[in-house]
């Protein structure tokens, strides 16, 4: 049954912390006149915001009450026949949306400059939000990944990272050993990167596909999306060709769009890539007549 509506699940947070740094991102996006460019597609659209956690203590308590969350809304979305869009400002939010939509054989198309598959016993950076794929994949924070509704063990053989390059040689190992499939960037090659994406899902395919769109994906060169932005990433052309390849070869289940912070230099540039991302995966949508008006 083709889907009926839209559900944009805001998660305005950096581990935990309402609206700072890249948890500005969703609202700077939602507020760049993403709602309009829907409903003139005309779809219906359906807004959801994440409550606070402020009385938890610690950003790894708040942040596990706000993955709890997402699940929770995302689950909500698809008994709705709606599709979930989660603007997020951590990463991790896609490990909230995966246990939400709970499909066995679902797959991942992880945009990302980086590998955010460290574990605590690997980063170096104490950064919370470096550990979501390995909070997907079984290899982290088992007992709090056990609250998180619908939670099930992610299996990498199903799992894409596309313009990946801003890694050690030692992350460069464990993405290589870890089972899942790579498109990578970097400044010393031209990459087609639809054309290899496509290749790389014809490798692995799945029924179902989430779309994870970290803006750090895109080369520094457009602008500063984060404190993490690097070169010999795609441009805008690159992740709209990648975006409708995902439409064309799979079935998308959710869009999560993570990482941006609005207050470093060229948020204006990169404001509109995230809309005309959105946009473009809804059009392909209908096009595809996965999703009606």
């Amino acid at each position: 049954m083709p889907l009926s509506s839209v559900t944009l699940i805001l998660s305005p947070y950096h581990v935990g912390n309402y609206n700072v740094d890249v948890g500005a991102g969703p609202l700077r996006v939602l507020n760049h006149g993403l709602i309009s460019a829907l409903e003139e597609l005309g779809v219906k659209v359906k807004v959801e915001e994440i409550p606070r956690a402020d009385t938890l203590i610690g950003e790894i308590g708040k942040s596990f009450e706000l993955l709890r969350r997402t699940s929770k809304l995302v689950r909500q979305a698809k008994m709705a026949n709606s599709f979930p869009i989660i603007l997020s400002g951590n990463c991790m939010a896609t490990v909230g949306v995966a246990a939400g939509i709970g499909a066995a054989d679902l797959g991942c198309v992880w945009f990302d400059a980086h590998d955010d598959y460290h574990t605590p016993d690997t980063m170096m950076s104490g950064y919370l939000d470096s550990t979501g794929v390995s909070m997907m994949s079984g290899e982290s924070f088992k007992a709090l990944m056990g609250t998180v509704p619908g939670h099930e063990v992610f299996d990498l053989q199903r799992f894409i990272f596309c313009g990946i390059r801003d890694v050690t040689g030692v992350e460069r190992k464990r993405v290589q050993e870890g089972g899942m499939g790579a498109v990578w960037g970097g400044t010393d090659v031209v990459v087609d990167f639809a054309q290899e994406l496509g290749k790389a899902i014809d490798r692995r395919p799945s029924k179902a596909t989430m779309i994870h769109l970290d803006l750090d994906v895109l080369d520094d060169s457009l602008g500063k999306v984060n404190r993490f932005s690097a070169p010999g990433g795609l441009f805008e052309a690159d992740l709209q060709a990648c975006l409708r390849t995902i439409v064309e070869k799979t079935i998308p289940a959710s869009l999560t769009v993570a990482s941006f912070d609005p207050s470093l230099d060229g948020g204006d540039v990169i404001v509109n890539v995230a809309v005309n991302a959105i946009t473009t995966v809804i059009k392909s949508l209908l096009e595809k007549k996965l999703l009606t008006v």
